[in-house]
This record gives structure tokens, C-alpha cells and sequence, in this order.
């Protein structure tokens, strides 16, 4: 859920591709909406012509410049989220953006983590530089009324070979059928690969840098809130943002890289997105 600059982290919804054989693929954009705009139905309400609906877009970010940054940097976004899925066989196995949907759903998470120079910030002169990496996994969740408590976890490739994630609980509110608002708590976990990765500090770097040896286990990284909006301006075509503030607890709390920078970290999005719908499994 394309960064420049070092120490930027992209987040967003990977796309998912099942592994079944494909049909003819066709791609369209999801009905218009009807004449009477004094009642606009929500975009997922005609999913049934697709299998899978999609949500694509970009924007700018403003977020801290590597993990446990004082420091915020505006930076490029993208926007991918997977909305509506159906397998054949299966059924329907994600849906979102219903009103009146409730039931489990499941999506693929993935997170883009450049690489971190550490010759670009004081603080971190004499640390180990790290790769960019690729983090890949699922989002699992279960919506009921306005609450949906859900799960992602990734494994890294790349920069670093941990398992990192978050997990949440959303409060949803749709005053109408194009409009939505959510807020919650997040935490976010890591294992000690990940953790030491980005938060430890080496024998052979502390020599270097000046900070002290730090091995961090694993454990929770993180705790904050998020909220987030999205409006429908015209139909398939939306502005999305969001806000969240995560302080670093436990292990990530203490590390020489947190203190030298700070455990409070803010994050700011805001993009234009567009949602259409593909029809992939032959009946």
C-alpha cells in the first residue's frame, strides 16, 4: 500500500493474481453511475459482471525518512488495493466497500522498503547501509457492522529476510454511498531479523558510529492510531488520505537508532485513485 530519496517505505495492497488458468481477460470500467445523482450506488454494488476489482492510483507522502527518523520527507506513493475477488469454484473470497457486507476476506499485502544510506543522515554515518527490499505476504480481516479487525504479515526479500506486519481495528463510517471515513489503533510486529536489520547496531558499527551494540528481539515495534477518508468525485474516480501516528515500544523503543532519532512517527497521504473492474475466469 516509487519513493525517492533514502529510507522511504512505500505501503500499499499488492494485486492479486490467482494461480488457477485465466479465461479470456477483459477489462472495463464499472457501470456509471445512475441518472438520479441525488442517490449514487456504491462502486462495488455491480460487481457480479467482474471477478476481480481493482483500485490503482498515486500521490505524494509525507513520512519520516527511514525508521525512527526525527525527520519527515515528502516523497511520491502509489496506490494499489484489491476491492473485490472471485475464484471459481470458490466464490466470493474478498469483498469491500459494501455497506452491508460482513464475513472474513483476505487480500495480499506488500511493502516496498528503499534502501537506507546511511551516508545521507549525521546521525547514521558509520551504520551499515541496507539494500531496498520486497516484502510480500496476505492481509486477513472480518467486517461486522462498522468494526473490522484485521491482520497483515510480509516476508522480505531483498534488503532484509525478516517477517514483519501490522494488525488493526477499523471504526468504518459512510454517511453515503460515496463517502467513506475509518479510524483505529495499529501496532505494528517484527522478528528479531527484521528488527536487527533495521535497528541494531553491529560491534563493527558501533566503532564506526559511535552508538552503542544493539541486538533487538523480536517482538511488537509499534503502537498508534490511523484515519483515513476517501471521496468519490465522479464515478470510479476518488481522493484518498490518510493520517497515523505509530511510537515505537519494547525492543524498537531502545534502540541507539530511535534515540539518536525519535519513537514518534507520523505519516501523511494524499492521492486520486481509480477503481474498474476485470472480468478474468471464463464461466
Amino acid at each position: 500500500m516509487s519513493d525517492g530519496g533514502a529510507g522511504k517505505l512505500l505501503r500499499s495492497t499488492l494485486i492479486c493474481c490467482s494461480p488457477l488458468v485465466f479465461g479470456s481477460a477483459l477489462a472495463a470500467d464499472l457501470p456509471p453511475a445512475p441518472d438520479n445523482p441525488a442517490k449514487p450506488q456504491p462502486i462495488a454494488s455491480a460487481v457480479r459482471p467482474y471477478d476481480i476489482i481493482l483500485e490503482v492510483g498515486g500521490g505524494v507522502a509525507w513520512r519520516p525518512a527511514y525508521e525512527g527518523a526525527k525527520n519527515n520527507e515528502f516523497s511520491p506513493t502509489g496506490i494499489a488495493t484489491l476491492h473485490y475477488l472471485r475464484l471459481p469454484g470458490i466464490g466470493v473470497v474478498k469483498e469491500e466497500g459494501v455497506k452491508d457486507y460482513e464475513g472474513f476476506s483476505f487480500g495480499p499485502s506488500f511493502r516496498y522498503v528503499q534502501k537506507r544510506d546511511s551516508n545521507d543522515y549525521p546521525e547514521l554515518r558509520g551504520l551499515n547501509n541496507i539494500d531496498a527490499a520486497f516484502e510480500l505476504g496476505g492481509r486477513f480481516a472480518y467486517t461486522f457492522s462498522m468494526l473490522r479487525p484485521w491482520i497483515a504479515v510480509r516476508y522480505g526479500l531483498g534488503g532484509h529476510s525478516g517477517i514483519v506486519g501490522e494488525t488493526g481495528l477499523d471504526f468504518m463510517f459512510r454517511p453515503n454511498a460515496v463517502t467513506e471515513f475509518g479510524i483505529g489503533p495499529r501496532a505494528s510486529f517484527a522478528n528479531s531479523e527484521y528488527m536487527k536489520t533495521y535497528l541494531g547496531v553491529t560491534p563493527a558499527a558501533a566503532l564506526t558510529s559511535g552508538l552503542r551494540p544493539y541486538q533487538p528481539g523480536n517482538g511488537f515495534k509499534g503502537a498508534g492510531l490511523e484515519f483515513n477518508g476517501r471521496y468519490e468525485f465522479i464515478p470510479q474516480w476518488s481522493v484518498v488520505g490518510s493520517f497515523s501516528y505509530e511510537r515505537f515500544i519494547g525492543d524498537a523503543a531502545d534502540s541507539p537508532i530511535v534515540k539518536a532519532g525519535s519513537a514518534d512517527q507520523y505519516t501523511a497521504r494524499l492521492g486520486l485513485s481509480y477503481k474498474f473492474g476485470l472480468k478474468l475466469f471464463s464461466e
